[in-house]
């Protein structure tokens, strides 16, 4: 029912919008603010999420609160025009409060790599960005076409979070940006126990970065799959969680881990 929702939602403020160029816009997403930027649309950006690092200058706008958890009051005090949100990080009952306060909404709704550029595209038309977005998927699509296969097939797991364990699963943009690297995903879905995990052996492990110390319980109880005996666990930044154009970056680290390794 909510993804109907998303998609009656999306046909009528896609319709109704392009009227009058919207000039306030709330972000609620990272993904969302980043891709703004990249459109040149930060001077209409009037209010992020506090998970919204980059760029540098985004930590000078007004903040909302949290992506699952904004405070809906400070919304309204910006006076928005837009707001835009994530279809995969946005709970529906941030959506349906937001309709019901009476405020326009838009869903950025890029679900892997293969539809990151139309979305921003779409993202682009709606704000008055089309020349911009049109640029942006293209360079996007251009880059996407350069990245080479560096690994070899070999087992590979992307640890998300640690307790509980989360992970990119086959489902996740995360698994095509592995499989465009050359490597298998152990990971069927979006959680693993520490048995599966040793059962499968992984010969590659990736994690984010700032869970160094956090997660040297999970390592010390991975000791004897082949990734932590060859010494193949490698960090990587939250670029390659978001689906921005940004992500480029993100996929480029992965790439250099591999090269220097």
């Amino acid at each position: 029912m909510f993804v109907l929702q998303l998609i009656f939602l999306f046909i009528f403020f896609t319709n109704s919008v392009l009227a009058e160029e919207p000039q306030r816009i709330v972000s609620l997403a990272p993904n969302v603010t980043e891709t703004l930027y990249y459109l040149e649309a930060n001077d209409k950006l009037i209010g992020v999420t506090n998970y919204c690092n980059w760029p540098e200058e985004v930590k000078n706008k007004p903040k909302i609160g949290g992506m699952i958890n904004p405070s809906f009051e400070k919304i309204l005090s910006l006076k928005p025009d837009l707001v835009i949100i994530s279809r995969d990080g946005t709970p529906k009952e941030v959506y349906k409060r937001l309709i019901d306060l009476g405020l326009n909404v838009y869903v950025f709704a890029p679900k892997n790599l293969k539809e990151l550029p139309q979305e921003i595209i779409k993202l682009g038309n709606i704000i008055g960005r089309t020349k911009k977005a049109k640029e942006v998927a293209q360079n996007f699509q251009r880059e996407i076409n350069k990245i080479k296969k560096v690994f070899h097939g070999e087992k590979a797991l992307f640890i998300i979070w640690h307790e509980p364990i989360i992970v990119a699963g086959e489902s996740s943009h995360i698994d095509e940006i592995m499989k465009i690297l050359g490597l298998n995903n152990i990971a069927k879905f979006s959680s693993m126990n520490v048995e599966e995990i040793i059962k499968k052996n992984p010969e590659v492990i990736f994690l984010g970065t700032g869970h160094e110390v956090t997660v040297k319980h999970l390592l010390f109880q991975l000791k004897d799959t082949t990734a932590l005996k060859k010494g193949n666990i490698f960090y990587v930044s939250d670029k390659v969680y978001r689906l921005s154009p940004r992500i480029i970056e993100g996929i480029k680290e992965m790439v250099d881990i591999k090269i220097k390794k």
